[in-house]
Protein backbone atom coordinates (compact mmCIF):
# COMPACT_ATOMS: atom_id res chain seq x y z
CA UNK A 1 0.00 0.00 0.00
CA UNK A 2 1.51 3.25 -1.22
CA UNK A 3 1.40 6.01 1.72
CA UNK A 4 1.91 9.79 1.37
CA UNK A 5 5.34 11.26 2.16
CA UNK A 6 6.02 14.23 4.55
CA UNK A 7 9.04 16.87 3.53
CA UNK A 8 10.44 19.57 5.71
CA UNK A 9 11.49 22.58 4.01
CA UNK A 10 14.01 24.91 5.36
CA UNK A 11 15.80 28.50 4.38
CA UNK A 12 19.06 29.49 5.60
CA UNK A 13 20.10 32.64 4.63
CA UNK A 14 24.53 32.31 6.20
CA UNK A 15 26.49 28.90 7.33
CA UNK A 16 25.48 29.10 10.85
CA UNK A 17 22.31 28.46 9.59
CA UNK A 18 23.31 25.22 7.94
CA UNK A 19 25.19 24.32 10.68
CA UNK A 20 22.17 24.96 12.87
CA UNK A 21 19.89 22.44 10.66
CA UNK A 22 22.57 19.47 11.12
CA UNK A 23 23.15 20.35 15.04
CA UNK A 24 19.46 19.92 15.68
CA UNK A 25 18.90 16.97 13.60
CA UNK A 26 22.23 15.12 15.39
CA UNK A 27 20.46 16.33 19.11
CA UNK A 28 17.19 15.23 18.19
CA UNK A 29 17.32 11.85 16.56
CA UNK A 30 17.70 8.73 18.65
CA UNK A 31 20.79 6.69 17.28
CA UNK A 32 21.99 4.73 14.78
CA UNK A 33 20.77 7.18 12.09
CA UNK A 34 22.25 7.63 8.34
CA UNK A 35 21.71 10.53 6.92
CA UNK A 36 22.16 10.90 3.23
CA UNK A 37 23.40 14.17 1.33
CA UNK A 38 23.10 15.18 -1.47
CA UNK A 39 23.77 19.11 -2.92
CA UNK A 40 25.52 20.20 -5.50
CA UNK A 41 29.39 21.25 -5.27
CA UNK A 42 29.98 24.35 -2.81
CA UNK A 43 26.14 23.52 -1.26
CA UNK A 44 26.83 23.54 2.09
CA UNK A 45 27.05 19.15 2.77
CA UNK A 46 30.26 19.72 4.70
CA UNK A 47 28.83 23.02 6.47
CA UNK A 48 25.95 20.63 7.78
CA UNK A 49 27.92 17.95 9.01
CA UNK A 50 29.77 20.32 11.08
CA UNK A 51 26.72 21.06 12.62
CA UNK A 52 26.12 17.16 13.30
CA UNK A 53 29.33 17.21 14.75
CA UNK A 54 28.48 20.14 17.43
CA UNK A 55 24.89 18.41 17.94
CA UNK A 56 27.24 15.30 18.92
CA UNK A 57 29.36 17.30 21.08
CA UNK A 58 33.07 17.53 18.78
CA UNK A 59 34.51 20.37 17.50
CA UNK A 60 33.15 21.61 13.98
CA UNK A 61 36.94 22.41 13.45
CA UNK A 62 37.52 19.00 12.97
CA UNK A 63 35.32 18.79 10.64
CA UNK A 64 36.94 19.05 6.57
CA UNK A 65 35.74 17.18 3.21
CA UNK A 66 36.15 13.44 3.31
CA UNK A 67 36.44 13.08 -0.38
CA UNK A 68 40.18 11.91 -0.51
CA UNK A 69 39.87 9.44 2.86
CA UNK A 70 36.11 8.14 1.84
CA UNK A 71 35.34 7.55 5.92
CA UNK A 72 36.48 9.82 8.56
CA UNK A 73 35.29 9.13 12.32
CA UNK A 74 34.92 11.65 15.03
CA UNK A 75 34.12 11.00 18.92
CA UNK A 76 31.86 13.31 20.97
CA UNK A 77 30.92 13.34 24.27
CA UNK A 78 27.56 12.74 22.91
CA UNK A 79 27.85 9.72 20.41
CA UNK A 80 30.35 9.37 17.54
CA UNK A 81 29.96 10.55 13.65
CA UNK A 82 31.13 8.42 10.66
CA UNK A 83 31.78 11.20 7.49
CA UNK A 84 31.63 9.83 4.75
CA UNK A 85 32.02 11.06 0.61
CA UNK A 86 31.01 8.83 -1.56
CA UNK A 87 31.98 10.72 -4.59
CA UNK A 88 35.02 8.76 -5.85
CA UNK A 89 33.59 5.25 -4.84
CA UNK A 90 33.61 2.91 -7.88
CA UNK A 91 31.19 0.87 -6.32
CA UNK A 92 29.14 -0.56 -2.85
CA UNK A 93 32.03 -3.12 -2.85
CA UNK A 94 34.74 -0.72 -1.50
CA UNK A 95 32.16 0.03 1.37
CA UNK A 96 32.96 -3.47 2.81
CA UNK A 97 37.11 -2.09 3.38
CA UNK A 98 35.23 0.25 6.42
CA UNK A 99 32.61 -2.24 7.73
CA UNK A 100 29.50 -0.13 6.46
CA UNK A 101 26.91 -2.37 7.66
CA UNK A 102 28.85 -2.30 11.21
CA UNK A 103 28.52 1.18 11.17
CA UNK A 104 24.88 1.75 10.53
CA UNK A 105 24.38 -0.59 13.35
CA UNK A 106 26.47 0.86 16.08
CA UNK A 107 23.86 2.51 18.25
CA UNK A 108 25.99 5.99 19.50
CA UNK A 109 26.88 6.08 15.60
CA UNK A 110 25.71 9.13 13.15
CA UNK A 111 26.38 8.27 10.08
CA UNK A 112 26.38 10.96 7.37
CA UNK A 113 26.95 10.27 3.82
CA UNK A 114 27.92 12.89 0.90
CA UNK A 115 27.12 12.56 -2.43
CA UNK A 116 24.63 9.43 -1.07
CA UNK A 117 23.05 8.89 -4.20
CA UNK A 118 26.57 7.37 -5.98
CA UNK A 119 25.57 4.32 -3.24
CA UNK A 120 21.99 4.16 -3.52
CA UNK A 121 21.57 0.37 -3.43
CA UNK A 122 23.68 0.13 -0.34
CA UNK A 123 21.75 3.10 1.98
CA UNK A 124 19.19 1.75 4.34
CA UNK A 125 15.59 2.18 3.73
CA UNK A 126 15.62 3.83 7.19
CA UNK A 127 17.23 6.63 6.93
CA UNK A 128 16.81 10.71 6.78
CA UNK A 129 17.88 11.99 2.95
CA UNK A 130 18.72 15.80 3.33
CA UNK A 131 18.94 17.69 -0.29
CA UNK A 132 20.71 21.41 -0.27
CA UNK A 133 19.79 23.71 -2.76
CA UNK A 134 22.40 26.65 -3.75
CA UNK A 135 20.64 29.88 -3.98
CA UNK A 136 23.40 32.42 -4.20
CA UNK A 137 26.22 33.64 -1.75
CA UNK A 138 24.93 32.45 1.53
CA UNK A 139 21.18 31.54 0.66
CA UNK A 140 20.22 27.68 0.89
CA UNK A 141 17.16 25.30 0.80
CA UNK A 142 16.98 22.49 2.27
CA UNK A 143 14.61 19.34 2.02
CA UNK A 144 14.56 16.98 4.85
CA UNK A 145 12.70 13.20 4.22
CA UNK A 146 12.64 11.33 6.95
CA UNK A 147 11.91 7.67 5.93
CA UNK A 148 12.30 6.20 9.73
CA UNK A 149 9.73 3.62 10.87
CA UNK A 150 9.44 5.31 14.05
CA UNK A 151 6.18 7.82 13.25
CA UNK A 152 7.07 9.55 16.61
CA UNK A 153 10.70 9.75 15.71
CA UNK A 154 9.88 11.35 12.66
CA UNK A 155 7.02 13.96 14.54
CA UNK A 156 9.56 14.95 16.49
CA UNK A 157 12.14 16.12 14.33
CA UNK A 158 9.55 17.76 12.29
CA UNK A 159 8.32 19.73 15.50
CA UNK A 160 12.04 20.55 16.26
CA UNK A 161 12.87 21.96 12.73
CA UNK A 162 9.94 23.55 12.64
CA UNK A 163 10.54 25.33 15.81
CA UNK A 164 14.43 25.97 16.24
CA UNK A 165 14.78 26.31 12.22
CA UNK A 166 11.58 28.22 11.07
CA UNK A 167 10.98 24.61 8.60
CA UNK A 168 8.16 24.13 7.05
CA UNK A 169 6.41 20.39 6.38
CA UNK A 170 4.00 19.42 3.68
CA UNK A 171 2.73 16.30 2.52
CA UNK A 172 3.23 14.50 -0.76
CA UNK A 173 0.63 12.44 -2.46
CA UNK A 174 1.15 8.71 -2.58
CA UNK A 175 0.95 8.72 -6.20
CA UNK A 176 3.99 10.41 -6.64
CA UNK A 177 3.13 13.81 -7.94
CA UNK A 178 4.98 17.32 -8.30
CA UNK A 179 3.94 19.69 -5.70
CA UNK A 180 5.51 22.27 -7.95
CA UNK A 181 3.95 21.61 -11.81
CA UNK A 182 1.68 18.12 -10.56
CA UNK A 183 3.56 15.90 -13.17
CA UNK A 184 4.84 12.46 -12.26
CA UNK A 185 7.68 11.73 -10.07
CA UNK A 186 10.15 9.40 -12.11
CA UNK A 187 13.78 11.02 -11.53
CA UNK A 188 14.68 10.02 -7.65
CA UNK A 189 17.45 12.88 -7.18
CA UNK A 190 14.77 15.47 -7.25
CA UNK A 191 11.86 13.79 -5.25
CA UNK A 192 9.41 15.31 -4.07
CA UNK A 193 10.05 17.04 -7.43
CA UNK A 194 9.51 15.95 -10.83
CA UNK A 195 12.82 17.71 -12.10
CA UNK A 196 15.20 20.41 -10.73
CA UNK A 197 13.65 23.40 -12.13
CA UNK A 198 10.62 22.34 -10.51
CA UNK A 199 12.69 21.98 -6.91
CA UNK A 200 14.26 25.40 -7.77
CA UNK A 201 10.98 27.29 -8.78
CA UNK A 202 9.35 25.83 -5.68
CA UNK A 203 12.06 27.40 -3.64
CA UNK A 204 11.50 30.55 -5.30
CA UNK A 205 8.08 31.01 -4.23
CA UNK A 206 9.29 29.45 -0.40
CA UNK A 207 11.79 32.13 -0.77
CA UNK A 208 9.66 34.68 -1.68
CA UNK A 209 6.75 34.05 1.78
CA UNK A 210 4.55 31.91 -0.68
CA UNK A 211 4.55 29.37 2.18
CA UNK A 212 3.36 29.62 6.02
CA UNK A 213 4.79 27.46 8.89
CA UNK A 214 2.55 24.50 8.67
CA UNK A 215 1.38 25.15 12.31
CA UNK A 216 1.77 27.57 15.23
CA UNK A 217 4.83 27.16 17.69
CA UNK A 218 4.19 26.25 20.75
CA UNK A 219 5.92 26.82 24.06
CA UNK A 220 7.23 22.95 24.22
CA UNK A 221 8.86 23.11 20.79
CA UNK A 222 10.65 26.08 22.14
CA UNK A 223 11.38 24.34 25.05
CA UNK A 224 13.10 20.94 23.14
CA UNK A 225 16.42 22.19 23.37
Amino acid sequence: MKHDERFIRLETRNEEGTERAGEVIAEICRRPVCIALEGDLGAGKTRFARGLARGLGIPETEIASPTFVVHVEHFGTRGTLSHLDAYRLEGTEELEAIGFDELLADRGRVVAIEWASKITEALPEDRIDVRIDHRGEHLRGLTVADHRNDEDARRRLEAALEARCEGRSFTVDADRHCPACGGRVEIERSRPFCSPRCRLADLEKWFGGGYAISRPIELDDELMD
